[in-house]
């Protein structure tokens, strides 16, 4: 039996079915959020449970293709698989004081993760580079440490919505960081001084172009390794 539901389970067929079924499930998660009716939300809801069936279906097949039983649990991803499965099956009635136990049915997308082979490739290096990641966001808060106490010292006075003191410079560079409409807070401080641009640029191509760029020149480098 073990050699018939091993060979299942790496089937491309149903892999691909596994997959059509998540993302089904996504969309129909998505359309209760909408003004339905009632009779097409008591069909979802009937599609709902059927999902929940299958995913406990496919758990079971990838348990007992494994060859050794206990080798399905040294799995990070089996046993992610298996928790998400497992929040699936606790019965949620339809009102208010179950809401959190009905937003974690959502979290059953992130199989996706699991079952496509390039997503679970992208998070095991994001995984593995938590370390170097997080030496690059530390100098990234250096720098932007550094700049919204200037920023708070040289503009303060003239625009204190943005600049007033530390926390709100730190809020208002978050903002030029993601290049959201960070003209208008350069623009209004080049009026009344002129070599302001110099600070916004430069605090753009540090921490805005060079940081975050070697943030992904580490999980492309770990990507890189992990193929070879």
């Amino acid at each position: 039996m073990t050699p018939f539901f091993s060979s299942l389970k790496d089937n491309r067929i149903f892999q691909f079915t596994v997959v059509s079924i998540i993302i089904l499930n996504a969309v129909l998660i998505g359309a209760t959020t909408y003004e339905l009716d009632p009779l097409f939300l008591e069909t979802i809801h009937l599609l709902d449970y059927g999902i929940t069936i299958f995913f406990v279906i496919e758990i079971l097949i990838r348990f007992i293709g494994e060859k050794q039983k206990a080798d399905f649990f040294k799995s990070g991803w089996n046993i992610f698989d298996t928790v998400i499965v497992a929040i699936s099956l606790i019965p949620i009635p339809n009102n208010s004081s179950f809401l959190v136990l009905r937003l974690l049915r959502i979290f059953r997308v992130l199989r996706l993760i699991s079952v496509i082979p390039e997503l679970k490739q992208i998070i095991e290096a994001i995984l593995e580079s938590v370390r170097r990641v997080f030496f690059v966001s530390l100098l990234l808060f250096i720098i932007l440490y550094i700049y919204a106490t200037m920023g708070a010292i040289l503009f303060g006075n003239d625009d204190p919505s943005r600049w007033g003191d530390l926390g709100i410079s730190l809020i208002t560079l978050f903002q030029v960081l993601t290049l959201s409409s960070w003209e208008t807070v350069m623009l209004p401080m080049q009026e009344i001084y002129w070599w302001s641009w110099v600070y916004f640029f430069s605090f753009i191509i540090i921490c805005g172009i060079t940081i975050l760029n070697l943030v992904i020149a580490i999980l492309v480098d770990v990507v890189i390794q992990k193929k070879l």
